[in-house]
């Protein structure tokens, strides 16, 4: 914005959420990943005068007619404010964070490690064997990983080691960090590592092994006692809520990173609002996932959307009378991203693979027997970008009919494909979710403005 030009007319985009929150007025651009601005009283009075007809000293001139101790400077420094924030804009909508690029800033290999595990989780997908990856088997994934990875020019690498229960192979899993650490800097890669974990097996030896090399962990965990216990159980039938409790509060106490994962099903979504309050309570973080229906065996886990979204109200609810301080938004809408505007809901095709324990390439953990390549190939990218099972290819959420005219399309971008696919018997329709989302989406924002007004985040204008 040019300063100097009191006839420039700012417009707000079209786009933009707002909802009056708590005294303040919230404005969320759904096309842009600065985030949400929260504006007070005086900003408010401002951006209700941007309609896109009057200019810049129109506006001034009103305000100061109301106040007398506005000036046009403090005015002007305002607006360049909100033209940052890509809430307002002069001449050309512009997003310059729309990242909507075809490189992908990094690449998230599934690493599935084992097939064995210790539990028998009733919507698992994996078929338990004793079968798992072998050292070779392991390190020549990851050099082909890397490999592929410099010839792309992709500068980082996300290995998610899953399977079964990994922390089994423990010792196997810390020996190939170590060589993937030191491979990746020899390439100048950076390289992360999480274990998808069960939390069974969370003991203080173990504990101190992940703090020591540096692990994230993604833990399993679904309700409060025999709500948790109605899934995800031993062989033997039995629970494993006591067990993953305390690996829990082993992993705070070590200060591992980490995340709960909560699978909500029909077994436990009655339960979600108490058992966030005590996640909070806990000051436990946490991220809502829905079951993937058609992969259970028991079809009793299918979510009823209107039972999913009076559940998650009161969950909400919960939230707003334990605000934590760490942001919450992008977990609490199954494969909703509040902050990074996209074309696809997941990585599939463009930046997310998976290696099976036999070295195998998949597209989707949830598709263990759809091969699309191996780690023989010569170039595991090439083969992941052929490999996309997604149709038609290069299917985006722009090419979604039910989508096109969706204010949030850029946010849900039709949920998750294979899901889609499953029940409705296309890639191009919309989630069966999406009633879920177009009713909870407002809910969420809610609540982040909440935490940014109470611990006082937000831009004071």
């Amino acid at each position: 914005m040019n300063n100097d030009n009191k006839k420039s007319v700012p417009k707000q985009y079209h786009k933009n959420f707002t909802d009056d929150v708590d005294g303040y007025l919230m404005v969320y651009n759904p096309l842009s990943d600065k985030g949400m601005s929260v504006l007070n009283k005086e900003a408010t009075q401002l951006y209700r005068l941007i309609d896109g007809k009057r200019n810049i000293e129109e506006i001034c001139s009103l305000l100061i007619k109301d106040d007398p101790n506005c000036t046009f400077k403090a005015i002007q420094t305002l607006l360049y404010s909100m033209e940052r924030a890509e809430i307002i804009y002069f001449d050309k909508q512009i997003i310059s964070s729309f990242r909507l690029s075809k490189q992908p800033p990094r690449l998230v290999v599934w690493l599935h490690i084992t097939n064995q595990c210790n539990l028998r989780c009733t919507y698992c997908y994996v078929n338990k064997t004793n079968e798992k990856m072998n050292p070779d088997t392991a390190k020549k994934t990851i050099d082909v990983i890397i490999s592929s990875a410099k010839k792309h020019n992709i500068q980082t690498i996300v290995i998610k080691f899953a399977g079964g229960e990994p922390v089994l192979e423990l010792a196997h899993v810390i020996s190939l960090i170590h060589y993937a650490k030191n491979l990746a800097q020899k390439n100048a890669i950076s390289i992360h590592f999480v274990v998808i974990s069960n939390g069974v097996l969370l003991t203080e030896k173990v504990c101190r092994i992940i703090k020591e090399n540096t692990i994230r962990l993604g833990i399993s965990f679904d309700g409060l006692s025999n709500f948790h216990d109605r899934t995800r159980v031993f062989a033997n039938g039995l629970g494993s809520f006591a067990y993953v409790e305390k690996g829990i509060e082993i992993v705070q106490k070590y200060e591992i990173p980490f995340n709960v994962i909560i699978t909500i099903s029909s077994q436990n979504v009655e339960n979600i609002p108490e058992f966030t309050e005590y996640l909070l309570k806990k000051k436990v973080p946490f991220v809502y996932s829905f079951v993937r229906e058609k992969n259970c065996p028991d079809k009793d886990l299918e979510n009823s959307n209107t039972l999913l979204i009076t559940q998650l109200i009161k969950s909400y609810q919960k939230i707003t009378e334990n605000i934590p301080t760490k942001k919450l938004i992008n977990g609490l809408l199954d494969r909703v991203n509040f902050e990074r505007p996209h074309l696809n809901t997941c990585g599939v095709g463009n930046n997310y693979l998976v290696v099976r324990h036999d070295g195998k390439i998949l597209s989707c953990q949830m598709e263990q027997d759809r091969v699309i390549g191996s780690i023989d190939d010569e170039d595991i990218i090439e083969t992941m970008k052929k490999g996309n099972f997604i149709q038609p290819v290069g299917l985006t959420v722009e090419g979604k009919i039910p989508c096109k005219s969706c204010k949030w399309k850029y946010v849900c971008c039709g949920g998750c494909p294979l899901l889609t696919y499953q029940q409705k018997g296309m890639y191009s329709s919309n989630t069966p979710y999406c009633d879920v989302y177009k009713k909870l989406i407002p809910h969420v924002l809610k609540l982040e403005a909440r935490r940014l007004i109470k611990y006082k985040l937000h831009d004071t204008y």
